[in-house]
């Protein structure tokens, strides 16, 4: 089927064992036409609206998140609105499956129905759809392979949002302890791929998470002392009773 959408999928790894795979990550990379060379000062031509993506994974494979965009699951599979496509724009997301275990060989994961709404119509129509297919192997020449760093990078800064969510919930039910710790452990396993891979985006990431949590932790202090001063308030309030201003009164 012809379509006006370019898409990539990547797997993070080249194949999985037959016992399965906790999180298996596709990274799905789309645009319309080819991307632009330049950095362009007006904005790009529109060509869809509404962009949709329906996900209809094999019964093996399970989606237990979708990261970078927001999505939701239905009976006829899982809906990832992805918003307009504008020529030459690249957009990036993240699928995270749960693989059962399967006999080996070359099987499909799941089908992809692309759709949109043209420019000048309110009927949405079909762009393309697709066959996504995982290898799955007992080689362990070809399992034990290093993951695709670019779907490993996504992956792992993904994480983020996450983190930073359940390190607020931490802080804000008074366990900072807690909160920080949680945070810490993320920063730690980024500065460790920052050194072993060179790459400066994840030192950026943990520098940002560092900030953050100091943040979380000023504003979780500074709410526990105003709550102490409200306390001692109304203790002095209560000090000073019906009795102290009757006598004063007298």
């Amino acid at each position: 089927m012809s379509s006006s959408l370019d898409v990539f999928y990547t797997w993070n790894r080249e194949a999985i064992p037959v016992s399965g795979e906790n999180s298996l990550f596709l990274l799905i990379e789309w645009r319309s036409g080819p991307p632009a060379k330049r950095q362009l000062k007006t904005q790009p031509k529109l060509l869809f609206r509404e962009v949709e993506l329906l996900i209809k994974p094999e019964k093996d494979m399970e989606i237990k998140a979708v990261h970078g965009v927001r999505a939701k699951e239905s009976d006829a599979g899982w809906v990832i609105g992805l918003g307009n496509a504008y020529k030459g724009k690249t957009k990036s997301f993240l699928l995270e499956f749960d693989v059962s275990s399967q006999s080996p060989g070359k099987k499909p994961a799941c089908s992809a129905y692309w759709s949109a709404l043209k420019t000048k119509q309110e009927q949405r129509v079909l762009l393309r759809r697709e066959q996504i297919n995982l290898l799955v192997s007992t080689h362990f020449g070809v399992i034990g392979r290093e993951p695709d760093p670019r779907v490993q990078k996504y992956a792992v800064l993904s994480q983020s949002t996450v983190i930073m969510k359940q390190s607020l919930r931490a802080f804000e039910r008074g366990r900072s302890g807690e909160g920080k710790e949680i945070i810490k452990r993320h920063t730690d396993g980024l500065l460790i791929l920052a050194t072993r891979t060179g790459d400066l985006e994840y030192y950026r990431e943990a520098h940002i998470l560092s900030c953050l949590c100091l943040y979380y932790e000023q504003t979780h202090e500074k709410s526990c002392y105003d709550s102490v001063d409200v306390e001692e308030d109304q203790s002095l309030t209560v000090s000073y009773g019906k009795d102290y201003y009757d006598k004063e009164a007298k």
